[in-house]
């Protein structure tokens, strides 16, 4: 038996848990050199004011500190990113791999982890508030389609009422649906946005994919007015059939859409049993972050590249707040009372592109 045969097999005799730390343990090792590179790599400019006029200013452990001239602030490599104050590095890499690794409920990952359900909740949004959106054009035949999840207030305290079992009966569109937008080619770029609460509008699709259409592109969907009148803005070639066909014949279908809908639906409905309105578009990120199959060194770069998570991640219930009054006829209810000091006016939201 070769050295590789014994591996695989006393590997194969591990348990769920020992199989992680020592796929955690091989990770650390072969990644730990291209991490630190990559932080040094970033620190291009000032992550508050973004001027290039910076100075080294000490270092806090081995991470090196630099302080801004225009602004006089201090700040690191790790400054608004995922990694910005974060504890418990060693869980955090572990915790990291197993999102990358399945769809773990909290309490799972949590106890495999060895942190709490707050924290193991915490991290997966700062996770997936740090992962970057597909900003390519799309390109060729483009299909795109809507979506909808029951709307869902799960977790939020204080609610003086629990909605029934099985939601709105109301059949078609209405005001209960969260609509998800999904837009995608066949070269796989691919946007998933929460639009709206009720009937999808030409304005949301503006919002959200409005100039990212190349050249020639064919828009193919089914006949819903606003993506039609969309298409017909843009001037895009609209290739539409009737929803109950599920194709306009040959390549012009939107079997790829059906299928991202279909997966989606079950990890959220199924295996996670309901998320939140608020969270919806971050778990489709994190839907998309396990089928674009990155390695831990690519999440890494990734992490580190956006330094907007902080402000996305500590602004979500004001992002919340705005979405439920521009986009819903729902109501804002039982704010939550956690806050941070740097936390921004729900005004200014749209102003910073936090929306």
């Amino acid at each position: 038996m070769s050295a590789r045969d014994e591996i695989l097999l006393l590997f194969t005799s591990l348990s769920e848990e020992e199989k992680s730390k020592v796929l955690h343990e091989l990770s650390q090792a072969s990644t730990t050199e291209e991490t630190v590179r990559i932080e040094e790599a970033h620190v291009v400019c000032c992550p508050h004011c973004e001027s290039k006029l910076f100075v080294k200013n000490g270092k806090r452990g081995e991470i090196q500190k630099y302080k801004c001239k225009a602004c006089c602030k201090v700040f690191s490599s790790k400054t608004g990113t995922t990694l910005h104050r974060l504890q418990k590095t060693d869980k955090f890499e572990l915790y990291k791999s197993l999102m990358l690794e399945s769809y773990y409920p909290l309490k799972q990952i949590a106890k495999k982890v060895g942190i709490s359900i707050q924290t193991a909740f915490d991290w997966r949004h700062k996770i997936l508030s740090g992962t970057a959106k597909d900003d390519k054009a799309f390109e060729g035949i483009t299909e795109i389609d809507d979506i909808w999840f029951l709307y869902s207030q799960k977790g939020r305290k204080g609610l003086d009422y629990s909605r029934k079992r099985g939601g709105s009966k109301r059949a078609g569109d209405n005001d209960f649906q969260a609509k998800l937008l999904i837009t995608t080619d066949r070269k796989k770029t691919t946007d998933m946005s929460l639009t709206r609460i009720g009937r999808l509008r030409k304005a949301d699709i503006e919002r959200k994919v409005s100039g990212r259409f190349s050249e020639g592109c064919a828009l193919v969907s089914d006949k819903h007015r606003s993506i039609a009148a969309f298409a017909k803005s843009e001037n895009l070639n609209h290739v539409s059939f009737k929803a109950s066909e599920h194709s306009a014949g040959g390549e012009y279908h939107v079997n790829n859409i059906n299928n991202m809908a279909e997966g989606l639906k079950t990890i959220i409905n199924r295996t996670l049993k309901g998320v939140s309105t608020k969270y919806l578009e971050n778990y489709a990120n994190w839907y998309q972050l396990r089928n674009k199959k990155l390695n831990a060194s690519e999440v890494a770069r990734m992490l580190l590249q956006n330094k907007n998570t902080t402000s996305i991640h500590i602004n979500r219930e004001a992002r919340y707040k705005w979405f439920i009054e521009n986009f819903s006829r729902r109501t804002y209810r039982c704010p939550v009372k956690k806050t941070y000091q740097s936390m921004i006016a729900p005004e200014n939201l749209a102003k910073l592109n936090l929306v």
